[in-house]
C-alpha cells in the first residue's frame, strides 16, 4: 500500500464505497457511468469520427472537476478503467496489434492543450493526467505508434468555455489552436490521428483541433473523450 492510500484509504469517486486502489471504481457505478459511443456525423466537420467512454454525471462529472479546478491530480486516476474499456472496445491489447486485428491503430495521439495562462494557474494541462499515462502504455505495446504528440498550442481565449452557450463556445474557440513552431514542416499527410480530451459538450474545442491537424491532410482524424452529457 502507497503513503497516499494509507493517508487517504481509496473509494469509489461515485458512491465513496472502499476499493482496492487509487483510482478503481465499484463495480456498479462503473457500470452505471460507463456508455461507450459515437456522436452522429450530422455533428462533426473536420474529425471522422468521435468516441465518447461515459456519461458526464455523477463521480466521473465530480472526478473532472476536482481534476480541473480543484488541483486534486491524484483523482486522474480515475480515468483509467474508462480507458481500459476502450482498449477491449478497440481490441488495443499486445496480441491485436501485433496480428493487426485492431479497428483503428494510431500514429499519433494528440492532447487538446490547456492555454499558457491555465497551465500556469493549475500546473498542469488536465488532458495530460488522463491520457499520457495510457498513450505511454500503447507506444510501448508497438513502437511507431500511438506516440504521444503534443504539438498543438492553444491562445488564451477571452472566456471560459463553460460559462458560454453553444455559439459563443465556437466563436471563443476558434481560430485559438495553431500547431506548434517545431512541428509546423510535419508530414502528417499518410498518418493517422487520435485526438483526446476529457469533455464532449458541443464539439467546438475538437473541431477547432481537429481544423488545424486536418489542414495538414492525415489519413484519419478522430477524436475520443471520457464523457459527455446527451448529444
Amino acid at each position: 500500500m502507497s503513503l497516499w492510500d494509507f493517508l487517504f484509504p481509496p473509494v469509489c469517486p461515485h458512491c465513496g464505497a472502499s476499493v482496492a486502489t487509487q483510482g478503481d471504481w465499484c463495480e456498479t457505478c462503473f457500470n452505471d457511468l460507463l456508455h461507450i459511443r459515437h456522436v452522429p456525423h450530422k455533428f462533426l466537420h473536420y474529425v471522422d469520427d468521435v468516441c465518447v467512454l461515459a456519461d458526464y454525471c455523477g463521480g466521473l462529472k465530480s472526478m473532472i472537476y476536482d481534476v480541473k479546478f480543484n488541483e486534486k491530480k491524484e483523482q486522474s486516476k480515475g480515468a483509467a478503467p474508462f480507458l481500459a474499456s476502450y482498449n477491449f472496445y478497440m481490441n488495443y491489447d499486445e496480441s491485436n496489434i501485433v496480428q493487426g486485428n485492431c479497428k483503428t491503430i494510431y500514429d499519433y495521439i494528440v492532447p487538446v492543450p490547456s492555454s499558457e495562462m491555465k497551465k500556469k494557474k493549475r500546473g498542469y494541462n488536465q488532458v495530460d493526467l488522463f491520457f499520457k499515462k495510457w498513450a505511454y502504455s500503447l507506444e510501448k505495446i508497438d513502437k511507431p505508434y500511438f506516440v504521444w504528440l503534443d504539438c498543438i498550442y492553444k491562445f488564451d481565449t477571452s472566456n471560459d468555455m463553460w460559462s458560454l452557450t453553444h455559439k459563443e463556445r465556437h466563436q471563443n474557440i476558434e481560430n485559438a489552436f495553431v500547431i506548434k513552431a517545431e512541428y509546423k514542416d510535419i508530414d502528417f499527410s499518410t498518418k493517422r490521428i487520435l485526438i483526446v480530451d476529457d469533455i464532449y459538450t458541443t464539439g467546438a474545442t475538437i473541431e477547432a483541433v481537429a481544423k488545424v491537424l486536418r489542414s495538414y491532410n492525415p489519413s484519419r482524424l478522430d477524436a475520443l473523450t471520457l464523457a459527455s452529457g446527451s448529444f
